[in-house]
């Protein structure tokens, strides 16, 4: 068996042991995509998925603005209450991090693996939830600019 279709199988089992519906449906349409043959597509998603999942999540986070779930007096609230100025500390410094992380995973593809696992030990055993796999890189990157 090919050592790809072995890794992503491994991937799919662990993200349906872990529950993580997420990683088990992502594995199994790459698993999929592999299985039938189309390289073009999965090198296609190599170089743009990511992308397209930010700017997806971007539009998740900027919804709530159009549909009017969060207005005007919303924004004013959250540069007054000390809970809400520190989630906008906290909101600021994930998406710095998430930008480190993805110009780790550009130029060190290895550090997912890592993170895949890191991401399945936690969601298996203390009951995390799966978000925040740039963010992980980010913390990465960090660290390892200290480290060097």
């Amino acid at each position: 068996m090919d050592q790809g279709v072995l890794i992503i199988l491994v991937i799919l089992i662990l993200g349906v042991l872990s529950k993580n519906n997420s990683l088990a449906l992502a594995a199994t349409v790459i698993l999929g995509l592999r299985l039938t043959n189309l390289k073009q597509v999965l090198i296609f998603l190599d170089k743009n998925a990511l992308k397209w999942g930010i700017i997806i999540l971007t539009m998740g986070i900027i919804a709530p603005f159009a549909t009017g779930e969060i207005t005007i007096k919303d924004v004013n609230g959250a540069l007054k209450s000390p809970s809400a100025i520190a989630a906008l500390l906290a909101g600021a410094l994930t998406v710095i991090l998430s930008g480190k992380g993805t110009n780790l995973i550009a130029e060190s593809p290895q550090v997912v693996v890592g993170i895949i696992l890191g991401s399945l030990i936690g969601i298996a055993f203390f009951k995390g939830v799966p978000v925040g796999p740039l963010t992980a890189a980010g913390i990465v990157a960090v660290i390892m600019k200290y480290i060097k």
